[in-house]
């Protein structure tokens, strides 16, 4: 086989091992052997798919284009210096780093609209795979003991994980099912089937955040209205968004205690979060460093004299079931700064790019921003992680980034700038990806 055959071959088979590296940091349910092995093998992996793709230039470029969370990166490698655990820091910011680079890797890559594709196609088999753990291996699909039992945990490591990427599918194939007409049969049933299987893992955090993320969907015809139109349309918005506040707010309890099936104190967050507020402030600027908190002593008394003593009987590392919260005792007041300040920026520029550019992929970005950015309110799942839901925020960052200053430069170079309101053909105008 010649060279450029060989070439070839690679660049068919790329998005495919892209897509499979993209599906087991999601967090698949794997023997421990083969997750050592997978972890090893992964570092391999992320340097040949570089390599094949032939644009590391254009990853280190894009690196740089979101300061703050390059330098949460480089903090939470530095973090061993000052680390309460730092055996335990030293080995997983190896895997924070490459989850960083897999995300920047698949923006540059791929691009947004390749990047949809790409994880419809991922989560797409995931769903058909966990389907049929569920109901012909429902021991390895389906949770079979403590108080969990019976909820449905598919292919993934535990419910809560397969529920939040179960709410990620339901979403992507709804925007999906809504703008694209090739296949639509078959996306609206990958995503009834995901509906059903988020039902089936009793994830009510993932099914209320879900909830909440399809409310805003009229945004995206919103945005594409004419001005006053728009105008008219966002003061409706508004005036029924604060009577369904409103509503929730008169019903909160009714709300968390029947329908989400937790008490006021969220099923005892509340309590072990003040807890552990007050460990974050013993090393408030800087943190107990990446990954220690939990496996050092700073943590005996939570562990210990809380309801995670369940977890740590059994050698299972816990977490602050809130992910900005496990930053905190990670990183300190500088580390979760850096990210929420990245988090808004990549929202302001993400709806400056919707209101000029209109298209599905930059809304299904800031769709998912919020879905996840709910989510991490009662899981650590997605904030400051070394797996897949951590790659994609830093995808979207680095897409978000790419395509806004690409706007830029071309509103810089236009004569007359382009009126998107006054021209509405120029609202569907695509720029071209990064390959």
């Amino acid at each position: 086989m010649k060279l450029r055959d060989l070439q070839l071959l690679a660049k068919k088979v790329e998005p495919w091992l892209a897509g499979l590296y993209f599906v087991y940091f999601l967090g698949l349910a794997l023997p421990a052997p083969a997750i050592r092995i997978g972890n090893t093998l992964s570092y391999v992996v992320l340097l040949g798919l570089i390599v094949i793709s032939g644009c590391w230039r254009q990853i280190l470029f894009a690196m740089t284009k979101d300061i703050p969370l390059l330098l949460l990166h480089l903090m939470a490698v530095v973090s061993v210096f000052w680390s309460v655990a730092p055996d335990f820091t030293g080995d997983e910011t190896k895997s924070f780093v490459r989850a960083g680079i897999f995300g920047v890797y698949v923006a540059v890559r791929f691009g947004l609209s390749g990047e949809m594709k790409l994880l419809a196609r991922v989560l797409g088999i995931s769903i058909v795979l966990s389907l049929i753990a569920g109901v012909v291996f429902p021991s390895q699909g389906i949770e079979t003991t403590g108080e969990f039992a019976g909820s449905w945990k598919g292919i993934f490591e535990f419910k809560n994980l397969f529920a939040s990427n179960m709410a990620l599918s339901v979403l992507l194939f709804v925007l999906l099912g809504l703008n694209r007409p090739k296949w639509r049969w078959l996306i609206w049933s990958l995503c009834a089937i995901a509906v059903a299987l988020l039902l089936l893992s009793r994830g009510r955090t993932a099914l209320a955040s879900l909830l909440i993320t399809l409310y805003l969907l009229p945004l995206h015809g919103i945005v594409k209205q004419y001005y006053k139109t728009r105008v008219i349309s966002v003061a409706f918005a508004l005036i029924f968004s604060l009577g369904f506040a409103l509503l929730i707010f008169l019903n909160l309890q009714y709300i968390v205690v029947d329908v989400l099936g937790k008490n006021l104190e969220f099923n005892g967050r509340l309590p072990i979060w003040r807890m552990m507020l007050e460990k974050g402030l013993d090393h408030f600027w800087f943190g107990h460093g990446y990954a220690a908190f939990w496996t050092s002593g700073a943590a005996y008394q939570i562990l210990t004299e809380t309801w995670a003593v369940q977890a740590y009987r059994l050698g299972i590392r816990f977490n602050a079931h809130n992910g900005y919260l496990d930053l905190f005792l990670q990183l300190g007041i500088v580390g979760l700064g850096l990210y929420l300040l990245s988090l808004v920026t990549v929202f302001i520029k993400a709806f400056y790019l919707l209101l000029r550019l209109k298209t599905v992929e930059i809304f299904w970005v800031l769709e998912t921003l919020v879905l996840t950015a709910l989510v991490s309110c009662a899981d650590s799942l997605s904030v400051g992680t070394g797996g897949g839901e951590w790659s994609l925020y830093v995808s979207f960052v680095t897409a978000i980034a790419i395509q806004y200053r690409r706007l830029k430069i071309d509103d810089r170079f236009s004569t007359p700038p382009m009126d998107y309101d006054e021209n509405p053909s120029l609202a569907q105008h695509s720029y071209p990806q990064q390959t």
